[in-house]
């Protein structure tokens, strides 16, 4: 049994006596602690092993597409970039209908200390000046920067690279203790079709969210557009997202959504 489960079994046994002691105040305070250390256990429990830790994502509006993959991919293939085998993905943005992002860039980290190690690069490598140069040549406009972490994430199918296309929904979520359990059990009631993802899961922002409110991103991944689409008709027509969704919008807002396909992706997990 982990470290935050051990608390919060104490703060619940602790709490029974103290309540009895000190009344409403206790008790007020006693439920925030515990839903704080619930949040981290939900945040932290049943990941698959190649999940991320942390995912650093830039979604752009490039003017000429096929010389910012070309840069990308030169920065990328350099021999201080290329040694450290980060995982990145460079993706194609349809259906975005938000702002003018037209193409994005997702690292997903394995922990801190490689997500500094990246940073430092970028900053200071003569690949990332050459790199940063280009695309303010090319006039490449940086849309939406955002740091998350996956406080959901399952995996029902397929390798990584084989899930090369994902639906995205953008939420402002006002109560997570709420919306969290009910959109699980949502997502875990669509696993038994067959038009359902491959993989799905929801992140928390932790930085970035440029004053949009947003706080969370749902996603889903399959193989193709044609089954993102599938799915896409499948989840609008059941049952299960007609009960679902009026509860969610209790607890949420929706923001925006659109579709990754990616276009090329490195060092995969």
């Amino acid at each position: 049994m982990d470290f935050l489960k051990v608390v919060f079994i104490f703060l619940i046994k602790r709490g029974i006596f103290l309540l009895n002691k000190r009344g409403e105040k206790m008790k007020k305070t006693l439920f925030a602690t515990m839903v704080f250390v619930g949040l981290n256990l939900n945040a932290n429990d049943h990941l698959p092993s190649n999940y991320s830790m942390y995912q650093a994502n830039f979604l752009f509006n490039c003017p000429v597409p096929e010389k910012c993959f070309a840069a990308f991919d030169k920065y990328m293939n350099s021999p201080t970039v290329k040694k450290e085998k980060f995982e990145v993905d460079f993706y194609a943005i349809q259906q975005n209908g938000w702002d003018e992002s037209t193409h994005g860039v997702s690292w997903y980290y394995k922990d801190a200390d490689q997500y500094a190690k990246a940073g430092e690069i970028y900053s200071t490598s003569k690949a990332g000046r050459e790199f940063r140069k280009t695309m303010n040549d090319l006039g490449v406009e940086i849309i939406s920067d955002t740091l998350t972490i996956h406080s959901v994430g399952v995996t029902l199918k397929g390798e990584t690279v084989d899930n090369g296309v994902s639906l995205r929904w953008s939420l402002e979520v006002q109560d997570p203790v709420k919306f969290v359990p009910l959109w699980k059990d949502f997502s875990k009631s669509l696993e038994k079709y067959d038009w359902s993802s491959n993989a799905y899961g929801l992140q928390t922002h932790y930085l970035g969210n440029n004053g949009t409110g947003i706080t969370h991103e749902v996603w889903a991944a399959f193989n193709t557009p044609q089954d993102a689409l599938a799915f896409l008709s499948g989840m609008n027509n059941s049952k299960e997202f007609a009960a679902y969704s009026p509860e969610a919008r209790k607890y949420s807002t929706f923001k925006r959504s659109y579709m990754e396909v990616s276009l090329k992706m490195y060092n995969p997990d």
